[in-house]
């Protein structure tokens, strides 16, 4: 019978385990594809737990040969055609940015332990990297790694489970008060080169458009005859193919896709946009995706308004606090959003409406505006409180003079 083979410790070595002559270990074998492949370790028990977890995936008919994470990743890209534009790029520069020279990225996914994975993200905090951020690579790497389960090569996901104990803490949202809000506007007719802009503004405001439908916005989706605004896609303007540029795609959701009837005030602001639009000297040649006529228009540029634009006006607005006897807050145009929708919620508007107009897809989040009480709600709802009781007072003293008259004239 033939020597068995051994280690240079003295231990014997099994079908396929060989040590080298660095002292360290390897396991050759044949998967269910007739392939060769083999395996290292640092030590003979490592080694033999991965054999045992070869063995278990070959029985489970997986296949071993894999790609890095980073080619899986760029499988999985490849895969998502229903992916919104803007969403893809996010993810490309992430990928680009963050995992793609990562130690992580250049490891074979048969390779990748959860731990892996976990140390992976806790090292991106400690670069100073946000939880938001760290949920979003999450979102790469986890279908990426979702997707080579599918495919049979490995068993199970690593990547479960892994965000569970990052907790955003993000920022309360805040909706204008009545006096931020009528601030904000009259701020705006106080800067000559901006009050051109006043009805954009107040449309948003009044509306509640998420920044890009309103940008988005042509003369054709605007029905002054029925009073509508039919919100059909969007214009975004961010980093795509490399540079950053305006696109159009569908909207945020399924759910964005709807029609908005005005309000006479509404109604009366799309009139003032409209002398505003005749007025303003326009490139004729400008046109996003197949969209041109836009509703808001650069003076500056005669092409439909720009993200950042929007934006920093707003930033200049704020900047007039110091000047001013009301101060606002730190402003964006999802702030005019989320004002918008506190107002339809204030109101009594129901939910299911209020769902509809802000085009959200999930009640939930709709919920969560719906609930919102800060301390100007609660103010102006004890004032309407105090103004019921009052009326209610008022009726019954005159209903007791009534029958008092009634009984003395009988």
């Amino acid at each position: 019978m033939a020597d068995r083979r051994k280690d240079k410790s003295g231990k014997v070595l099994r079908k396929g385990e060989s040590q080298r002559k660095d002292g360290t270990y390897m396991y050759r074998w044949s998967n269910n594809d007739g392939e060769r492949e083999c395996v290292y370790s640092r030590t003979l028990n490592e080694l033999r737990e991965l054999e045992e977890d070869i063995n278990r995936d070959m029985v489970l008919g997986v296949c071993r040969k894999a790609h890095t994470l980073n080619e899986q990743i760029e499988r999985y890209l490849r895969t998502k055609i229903n992916l919104a534009n803007s969403t893809k790029e996010n993810y490309k520069y992430y990928f680009n940015h963050v995992i793609k020279e990562s130690r992580i990225g250049k490891t074979k996914v048969t390779d990748i332990k959860k731990s892996d994975i976990l140390l992976f993200y806790n090292s991106l905090t400690e670069q100073g990297l946000s939880i938001g951020t760290v949920k979003i690579i999450h979102k790469i790497i986890r279908p990426s790694l979702q997707l080579a389960c599918d495919d049979d090569v490995i068993s199970k996901n690593p990547a479960d489970g892994c965000t569970k104990d990052y907790i955003d803490n993000p920022e309360k949202k805040f909706a204008l008060t009545f006096d931020e809000e009528e601030e904000f506007l009259t701020r705006i007719t106080l800067r000559p080169r901006m009050k051109r802009y006043y009805p954009m503004y107040a449309i948003i405001l009044k509306t509640g458009l998420r920044i890009s439908e309103a940008i988005g916005l042509t003369w054709n989706d605007i029905s002054m005859d029925d009073q509508e605004i039919s919100i059909n896609h969007q214009i975004q303007y961010r980093l795509l193919n490399g540079t950053t540029q305006l696109y159009a795609t569908d909207t945020k959701t399924s759910a964005g896709r709807r029609t908005i009837p005005m309000t006479d005030e509404v109604y009366q602001l799309f009139i003032e946009q409209k002398k505003v639009w005749m007025n303003t000297k326009k490139d004729p040649d400008f046109e996003v995706d197949g969209y041109k006529n836009f509703v808001f228009v650069s003076h500056m540029t005669g092409k439909c308004m720009n993200h950042n634009s929007v934006r920093r006006m707003m930033r200049t607005l704020v900047d007039m606090n110091d000047e001013r006897e009301i101060k606002l807050p730190d402003l964006s145009p999802h702030i005019l959003r989320h004002t918008a929708c506190c107002r339809y919620a204030e109101s009594g508007c129901d939910i299911k409406v209020l769902q509809y107009l802000m085009g959200q897809t999930d009640i939930k989040t709709t919920m969560r505006v719906y609930n919102h009480v800060d301390m100007e709600r609660v103010k102006r709802e004890l004032n309407r409180l105090k103004q019921w009781n009052q009326e209610q007072k008022s009726l019954h003293q005159n209903l007791h003079h009534f029958a008092v008259d009634l009984c003395e004239n009988m």
